[in-house]
């Protein structure tokens, strides 16, 4: 099939307004793909903590570390750690509400053994703890 001087300025005008919008639409792709953030869980004894016991003799402890385990196995949690009486959790969640879900769907805190307040956590230095 041969094409005339028209047909082939038509097919390259068509191509090349396709390749201009090309860019668009990947981008209009990318910008409804909800990136997650990050929130800091800063742990602390509830009113339900009883100080004669162990932490693994208290009544929902086992389901916490169940809980968290789940967490760290679906790369949920970021890092963990402990200072002082506060237990810290940097986890990843598409918005503060969920991630006050989430966390509040612990049964150790639905039970009051632990207080937990939830915050944006916002990196300034990027490093790695190993």
């Amino acid at each position: 099939m041969k094409f005339g001087p028209n047909e082939r300025l038509k097919t390259i005008m068509k191509t090349s307004v396709l390749l201009l919008l090309l860019p668009f639409v990947l981008w209009a792709q990318e910008s409804t793909v909800k990136e997650e953030s990050l929130f800091v869980a800063l742990y602390t004894v509830g009113e339900n903590w009883d100080t004669e016991k162990s932490p693994n003799e208290q009544a929902f402890f086992k389901e916490h570390s169940a809980f968290l385990k789940k967490l760290r196995d679906t790369k949920v949690i970021v890092q963990g750690a402990r200072y002082g009486d506060t237990g810290m959790v940097v986890f990843k969640a598409s918005g503060q509400e969920t991630a006050e879900s989430l966390v509040h769907s612990d049964l150790a805190i639905q039970n009051r053994l632990f207080n937990v307040k939830i915050y944006a956590f916002s990196p300034f230095y990027k490093g790695c703890i190993e």
